[in-house]
């Protein structure tokens, strides 16, 4: 795990305030921490923070798909991956990168969604 602040925390104060308005269902509940865990486990960045930007980005890929997060419990494997990449690369990964101070820790944000990604794929693509 890095030992810097790597985000601007000012931009993440907005995240953690979002977060707190955040209403889930136990299941989709308990597979966000274990993504928000993992994060945390390898970048510094506050519990709230992390939270509150998986849940945005959760929120705008719905938006943009026209559907809702619960609906990939009837599609099969191939596709709620699919859907999990998306939500981590398209919509986590640029807010993540809009809040770093440097550039340069890019690629560590990255690494991390894809272990993020394949945990996923691993431990609950499947059920």
């Amino acid at each position: 795990m890095l030992n810097k602040d790597i985000f601007n925390k000012s931009k993440l104060k907005d995240a953690e305030e979002y977060f707190k308005t955040v209403k889930m269902s136990q299941y989709q509940f308990k597979i966000f921490l274990d993504f928000v865990k993992i994060f945390r486990q390898h970048i510094p960045i506050s519990d709230l923070a992390a939270k509150g930007i998986g849940w945005q980005a959760i929120r705008e890929w719905q938006q943009k798909q026209h559907r809702e997060l619960i609906g990939l419990e009837h599609e099969d494997h191939v596709e709620r991956v699919h859907a999990i990449t998306q939500i981590l690369k398209d919509y986590v990964k640029k807010d993540l990168f809009e809040k770093l101070i440097d550039s340069n820790d890019e690629p560590k944000v990255d690494k991390v969604l894809d272990k993020i990604i394949e945990f996923y794929d691993k431990t609950y693509a499947d059920r």
